[in-house]
Order: C-alpha cells, then structure tokens, then sequence
C-alpha cells in the first residue's frame, strides 16, 4: 500500500541485543589530469596515473543499552581493500564501538567520510512523500576534508519503507596532500537510500561520488579527478527471546 499522509518518522531505533551487519562495497578510482606529454612522460617512468581502489567492510556489531535514548553499537569491522594497478591485497580486522542517537548522528561528534555523511542527521518529526531536509557536514574525501551540504528527498513510502533520494555538493578545503594551488576543489555526491521502519535502520545504500581538484594555468589543466561507486546493506536481526523456565509440576 503507497501511504501518502504524514505517517513515519525517520528515527535510528535499535533495540539491545540485536544484531546488525552492515557490508559495504567501494570502488574508487582517482586520475590524474595534466598535459598529455606529461601523463606519456609518467607512463614510461611506470608512475600509476590512474589509480584503483576496491574495499569490501563487513561490521558485525551488537547493539547494547545506553543512556538517554543512545545506542552503542559493539563489535568487530573486516576490510579487504585491493590496489588494482599495483595488484596488492589486504586484510585486516579491527574492533569497533560507536555510540549514536535517534537521529543517526554519533557520540561525540566527528568527521565523517562523504558517503557515510549522506544519511547522518535524519529529520525531525514525521516525514510525507515529497518531503526535503538538508544537512550540512564536515567530511573526507581521498582528495581531502571539506564540507558538503546535502538535500535529501523522500521519494516513496511504501508499507514500512522509505525511500529517499540525495544529491549534494561542497567544497576541498583540506591541505593534506600539500596541494594548495588546486585548492579549492568540488564535491559532489548522488544516490538512493532506503529506510526500513521494521529494522529500525537504513538499510539499503547506493551512490556515485564526483570529486576534483582541477586547475587550468596558462591553457594547461592539472589536477586530480575522483570517481567513487557505493553499495551498502545493512541486515538487523532482533535478539532471541529469553528462555523461560519449565513451570512447575
């Protein structure tokens, strides 16, 4: 049934003792744009002008009990993330503990990666089809931190779904890479998210990211162009009910 009326609201809502897997799958490549004898030049010294990056997260985490309406969410994050030109894979394991409120947002506050910003800080209230909100957030990008401001649009409600679609933009402010003649550089982000009300999450994720840091100089463009695809899948399973005891005979 397509609802219509002002009916859900869009609140993180994880109950103690569930379970939640969030696997995550990036490909993220970064080019470098200079005058093509330049780029030939690079090639023959066997620089990696085009680089690759695909990682695949699985976090597996328990959410446990927390004051004042916050959850924490417990467990461990594995990263396998391979260098495609240079055909290197790694592996690695990490403990994971976070702290966040009904709105998605964390405890303490920190920076955030760009397409982990798209659905942080979800709206107040109940939410109608055709409804906007907009965020604006401190984050990373490979090419450097800055800020993004991010609309957001529901789209459909249908039974305990939401949909919602995003498109935002910013600014590279950063100096991390020690490249400020290219500074500022764009951001951009686009994509689709879907709110389940029975998970209590977002659960499906998918977006294109759009970065550079270009320069023309003397009719000659440098600079570095970054095009990243997203996908992430978050499954919830609720705790197991307690075992009662046998009743007496």
């Amino acid at each position: 049934m397509l609802l219509t009326a002002c009916a859900l609201a869009l609140v993180l809502d994880l109950h103690p003792g569930s379970k939640v897997v969030e696997r995550s799958l990036y490909d993220d490549h970064v080019n470098w744009v200079l005058p093509p004898d330049k780029l030939e030049s690079f090639r023959r010294g066997g620089v990696v002008i085009d680089e690759d990056k695909r990682t695949t997260l699985v976090a597996e985490t328990t959410v446990t009990q927390a004051p004042h309406h916050l959850m924490n969410l417990r467990g461990s994050l594995q990263q396998t993330a391979t260098d495609v030109p240079r055909d290197r894979t790694t592996h690695e394991v990490d403990q994971i503990s976070t702290t966040v409120t009904p709105r998605n947002t964390a405890v303490p506050a920190s920076v955030l990666d760009l397409e982990e910003a798209a659905m942080v800080d979800l709206p107040e209230g109940r939410i109608c089809v055709g409804q906007t909100w907009r965020t604006r957030l401190p984050v990373i990008t490979t090419l450097g931190s800055g800020t993004a401001t991010i609309d957001h649009k529901v789209t459909k409600i249908n039974g305990h779904f939401v949909d919602v679609a995003i498109k935002g933009s910013g600014v590279i402010s950063g100096m991390e890479y020690n490249l400020p003649r290219l500074l500022p550089g764009a951001i951009g982000i686009s994509g689709t998210a879907r709110y389940d009300t029975l998970a209590g999450t977002v659960t499906s994720e998918s977006y294109t990211v759009h970065n550079r840091l270009i320069r023309t100089v003397n009719k000659k463009t440098i600079g570095f162009l970054e095009s990243e695809t997203i996908a992430i899948k978050t499954t919830v399973t609720a705790p197991e009910p307690a075992s009662q005891p046998d009743p007496p005979r």
